[in-house]
């Protein structure tokens, strides 16, 4: 079931320091049973003291709930970036839940206010029932939370793979320049037996010599020739 979702009540400041969220959910796991434990104690002794007690651990629990959130909000951004597809939806439902907590965390204590106005059993088991329901949505966030961190790899797992990631391409970028290098030295050889094999050719050639004097008398004697059988000719037709 997707629940509908609503807006955080605060902005949160981002010089909260990151992996902060682990140290202060325990305080809102712990504190709701402590409160709930204090009051079955004083169903029995309905002492007025540990009434006080716990209405200021009420709001203490408001303020735990809003530094929970607020840790988990900077948390998520770090290392959501780093999450599957799958593991950023739990986050989101994770986050989700988180802001109903917030919420719900100023109903007992209103509640409780109720049973004091009208002093009936029915009031008294309202309040109980409901802050029980609270602690069972609290508890069940915590075992999600602890999903994001050892199934999905928040801010653990993923970094983890990323590194892995970075040093496999670093493999890879290692093993192509080595046979780069390889190419580039067979490229090499093949240059030189090239460049051997023109210099050979070069040696062999015999080089063409033309006497250009002996062929210009040849020349001038065909010239001459021409010029006789010409005159022979224009003599004879005389």
């Amino acid at each position: 079931m997707t629940l509908p979702v609503i807006p955080l009540p605060f902005s949160v400041p981002e010089v909260i320091p990151v992996l902060l969220h682990p140290a202060v959910v325990h305080f809102a796991v712990v504190l709701p049973l402590v409160i709930l434990i204090l009051e079955l104690i004083n169903l029995i002794t309905k002492r007025k003291s540990l009434t006080i007690t716990v209405y200021i651990l009420f709001i203490l629990l408001i303020g735990v709930f809003v530094s929970a959130l607020a840790t988990g909000v900077i948390d998520g951004k770090n290392g959501g970036l780093l999450m599957s597809d799958e593991g950023l939806e739990h986050l989101k439902q994770h986050k989700l839940i988180g802001i109903y907590l917030l919420y719900l965390s100023a109903l007992p204590i209103l509640l409780k206010l109720l049973t004091l106005a009208v002093k009936k059993p029915w009031a008294k088991a309202i309040y109980l029932l409901s802050f029980v329901a609270i602690i069972t949505l609290t508890l069940y966030q915590a075992k999600e939370g602890g999903e994001l961190v050892y199934e999905y790899g928040l801010n653990v797992e993923a970094k983890t793979n990323l590194d892995d990631t970075v040093e496999e391409l670093q493999d890879e970028m290692d093993e192509l320049k080595e046979s780069y290098e390889e190419q580039i030295a067979v490229l090499k050889e093949k240059c030189g037996d090239i460049k051997q094999s023109v210099n050979e050719t070069n040696t062999t050639v015999v080089p063409i010599v033309v006497n250009t004097k002996s062929l210009d008398t040849n020349v001038t004697t065909l010239k001459v020739d021409i010029n006789n059988t010409k005159s022979s000719e224009v003599n004879s037709t005389k």
